[in-house]
């Protein structure tokens, strides 16, 4: 997946994340960031998989390093951080070894991957949770009513894409009319999810700034109108007396 709008405008950056996570992230990508801060580590699999949906995303390589270091070092040496994780993150960019720069993990191969153990956080909680789950942490968003049986529904029936794209049209309305790229990509690849996300939340932003002339109050604006100026065939000829 491209991001060159993330690239571009810096958006995916360490101090962000918490941001990010519960504003810009579908919810394996969520999972993996809260149980990453809540246990200061993460097993292999939501390694690579967090880590190269943060790549995907547009976080530098510097960035993902010093990310993952200020977490992991809160329960190892920053010398077994070295040991045993700097050199997997430059290798997934494709800095060392092979050369080859990995890309983030679509649904279709997060859905299809391994199912996440006891003290696991990767894969795709619409497949590899239970509709309870889900259904408490969608409460935990503020997700409820008919937005949450809205992606529910398809969860049940196995379709857990569109549960997905569900659960962004659910926290992003009126997305189209934003001008927000929602195509296909949103419930196909975290990366696109996100992606929509930020630019949704970036165009509402702007919208709800007010402009330089509404903030002018209206005795300023009346100062700036031009004096009316007096037609000369609008004035009035009176004649002459004798």
């Amino acid at each position: 997946m491209k991001s060159k709008q993330a690239k571009e405008n810096g958006d995916v950056t360490p101090e962000r994340m918490d941001e990010l996570s519960d504003q810009s992230m579908p919810l394996c990508m969520r999972g993996l960031h809260k149980g990453l801060r809540r246990d200061h580590k993460l097993k292999h699999q939501g390694r690579l998989q967090y880590s190269l949906f943060l790549k995907g995303s547009g976080m530098s390589l510097e960035d993902s390093i010093r990310f993952f270091q200020e977490e992991f070092t809160r329960v190892m040496t920053t010398e077994a951080f070295n040991k045993e994780h700097r050199y997997n993150l430059q290798h997934s960019y494709g800095k060392v070894g092979n050369r080859t720069s990995y890309s983030a993990h679509s649904c279709v191969k997060i859905i299809l991957g391994a199912s996440p153990q006891a003290s696991e956080h990767h894969g795709c909680p619409y497949k590899h949770s239970d509709v309870a789950n889900v259904s408490t942490l969608l409460g935990s968003m503020n997700i409820s009513g008919a937005s949450r049986d809205s992606i529910l529904t398809p969860m049940r029936k196995g379709d857990y894409q569109v549960a997905c794209q569900r659960h962004f049209e659910v926290t992003h309305p009126d997305a189209f009319s934003k001008n927000v790229d929602v195509d296909i990509g949103v419930g196909n690849h975290p990366v696109a999810w996100t992606e929509a996300s930020i630019a949704y939340h970036k165009s509402s932003q702007e919208n709800s700034t007010p402009s330089s002339d509404t903030l002018r109050t209206p005795e300023a604006k009346m100062r700036d109108k031009p004096a009316k100026q007096t037609s000369p065939q609008s004035t009035t000829q009176f004649p002459m007396s004798v």
